[in-house]
C-alpha cells in the first residue's frame, strides 16, 4: 500500500471498462512520482471533487 492511508479505510470494488483504466493508466505515467492504479484513481477523485466545489462556489 502507498503511504499511509486514513485509519478508516474500506475497501471499494470496481468494474470499470479497460478504455478508463488506459486514460487513467496515461494519467498516472505523467505524474512525476508514478502513483499505483489505486492511488492515481484516489487523486483524480479528489481532484474532481475539488473541481465541482469550485465550481458550485462560482455560482
Amino acid at each position: 500500500m502507498p503511504k499511509k492511508l486514513d485509519d478508516d479505510v474500506q475497501r471499494l470494488h470496481m468494474v470499470i471498462p479497460s478504455s478508463l483504466i488506459e486514460k487513467v493508466d496515461g494519467w498516472r505515467r505523467r505524474e512525476d512520482d508514478l502513483p499505483n492504479l489505486s492511488e492515481a484513481i484516489r487523486r483524480l477523485v479528489e481532484l474532481g471533487l475539488d473541481a465541482d466545489k469550485k465550481a458550485r462556489q462560482t455560482r
